[in-house]
């Protein structure tokens, strides 16, 4: 459960978290690639997750969701290419 205090403690909220995805056996990973969060990086089947925990105790979800497969996977694959060439 999230602390429910004034002042939310960024540590705190962090191990709650980190309890709740570990009583469900959710793999993750942790990184801190954000100047003022630690974030959980979730791989969950066909979703990805971030979930960022901020210096302030706020927390930030971002959901990825699978598209499905795609009929053409080198035309996708392809399009990714050249969509984010330079």
């Amino acid at each position: 459960m999230i602390p429910t205090e004034m002042t939310v403690n960024m540590f705190e909220v962090f191990k709650s978290i980190k309890a709740q995805l570990d009583s469900a056996n959710i793999y993750y990973d942790t990184k801190a690639y954000l100047d003022d969060a630690f974030s959980f990086l979730v791989h969950m089947p066909g979703q990805y997750w971030e979930i960022d925990v901020r210096e302030d105790g706020s927390v930030d979800v971002e959901v990825f969701k699978s598209e499905g497969m795609r009929d053409d996977p080198w035309a996708a694959i392809e399009q990714l290419v050249e969509d984010h060439r330079e």
